[in-house]
């Protein structure tokens, strides 16, 4: 029996509806994201701090999962290169920023150009000068600037109290004048207990950042990125005389290693200088805000403070050091874009401060370093960050053992400081000549 025009009608609509949920599932289908795992390698934080940020993501990224590994930072570098060799390396690392040039090959850095949330004006009005030194090369970001550590004076408060000093040193100067009261020696000359950990190649934690500081105290650079050569032997005008800016460094930093210097307050004998001060070994010593997870598993009960990393008198301006950890994605990656996706999120303000709030470590943020200056716990840390400063180093390897042997050049060989510094200068325009 035929059928009427209104059951045609009716038959008609039924088979468009259908034909219409057809193609909205299989247009949905196309457009609903495939499942991704993003691989994520860190060296400072535990896996805590990272999950309240990965479960804010996840609301606007569901189909991304993230996996959170803390590495050990002593093999960290072994295990990265053997996992890049072996096609099995992270998606996302954790790098200090003088890292970045020794891994830059590996990085897939983000076209600030191209990019539609990062630029650079946007850079360089969200982050310090110091957090950007590295991560931004030509129009290339190479990675997300996480925080920043600068070092600073750590002193025992109780040794303090007993000598009546009520003040930290605020200058170097204050510091050697402190050593013949600060340090104690036996009957038999030798040193109980130090006034500060300075002067040696081997147990002085940060030892390389430590010079570098000293160096740009004294006025000079270390190295000259357009000529790509090591300048710390270039003399320089300084209260109306030429000095050599690493001499001076290797002589004043050396001083308190030498047996026959009246500083003489350190040697080979101590525990590394964080661990010694957490003992109470050293009055003194000079560290970054990481630092204290070390003093707080080895001198849970010492009473210590912090203050500013002292400058010489007279300087003409104030000279901190620091180095910014950053999160880079990795050329091996599958996930790229997913990877910037988290960076991005991160980098958010209040991403950013809910990362502080965890961990203290200073932020990178021009923002929340305004917002977090008399911070009880970083305070000291954060103040300094607008002051301080790093260098281009072409390979961190590299760099601490030269600056090592520099060193020992004039601790174990007795060679002239100056000589040291030389024979440090050929060693570093060499091996950059040769990347």
């Amino acid at each position: 029996m035929p059928l009427m025009s209104h059951q045609k009608k009716i038959i008609l609509i039924a088979v468009a509806f259908i034909v219409l949920i057809v193609i909205l599932g299989v247009f949905f289908r196309r457009i609903r994201p495939a499942p991704v795992s993003l691989e994520f390698w860190g060296i400072s934080d535990e896996p805590i701090v990272f999950n309240s940020l990965i479960q804010g993501f996840k609301k606007t990224y569901p189909h991304i999962s993230i996996n959170y590994t803390l590495k050990d930072q002593k093999t960290y570098h072994e295990d990265l290169l053997m996992a890049l060799a072996d096609n099995k390396a992270p998606d996302i690392v954790m790098l200090q920023d003088n890292w970045l040039p020794h891994y830059e090959d590996k990085i897939y850095p983000l076209d600030l150009t191209k990019d539609k949330y990062f630029n650079l004006l946007d850079l360089e009005q969200t982050f310090s000068q110091i957090s950007r030194n590295e991560v931004v090369k030509d129009s290339y970001l190479f990675g997300l600037p996480l925080y920043t550590d600068v070092l600073a004076l750590y002193y025992n408060k109780d040794v303090f109290n007993h000598y009546n000093i009520v003040l930290p040193p605020a200058t170097w100067e204050e510091v050697l004048n402190l050593i013949p009261t600060l340090r104690r020696v036996n009957p038999q000359g030798q040193i109980t207990r130090a006034a500060i950990a300075l002067g040696s190649s081997s147990n002085v934690d940060w030892k390389t950042d430590i010079l570098s500081a000293l160096i740009m105290q004294y006025g000079g650079e270390i190295v000259d990125t357009s000529e790509q050569k090591a300048v710390l032997n270039v003399s320089i005008n300084k209260e109306d005389k030429k000095i050599v800016p690493g001499e001076e460094a290797l002589n004043f930093y050396t001083q308190f290693n030498d047996p026959y210097s009246r500083y003489y307050t350190w040697n080979d004998n101590f525990v590394d200088s964080t661990i010694a001060f957490s003992r109470g070994e050293t009055v003194m010593m000079i560290g970054y805000n990481q630092a204290k997870k070390t003093i707080d598993k080895y001198g849970a009960n010492l009473n210590y403070g912090i203050a500013s990393l002292p400058q010489f008198a007279n300087s003409p301006s104030i000279i901190n050091y620091g180095q910014t950890m950053t999160l880079a994605v990795l050329k091996n990656s599958e996930y790229h874009q997913e990877s910037w996706n988290f960076l991005k999120f991160l980098s958010q303000k209040n991403n950013a401060q809910n990362y502080f709030l965890q961990t203290k470590n200073p932020p990178t943020r021009l923002d929340l370093i305004q917002e977090y200056l008399n911070d009880l716990d970083s305070g000291i840390f954060i103040r300094e960050i607008a002051t301080s400063y790093n260098w281009h180093q072409y390979d961190f390897q590299s760099i601490n053992t030269i600056f090592k042997e520099m060193i020992e050049a004039v601790t174990y060989k007795g060679d002239a400081s100056l000589k040291a510094v030389n024979t440090a200068v050929e060693k570093i325009n060499y091996f950059w000549s040769q990347k």
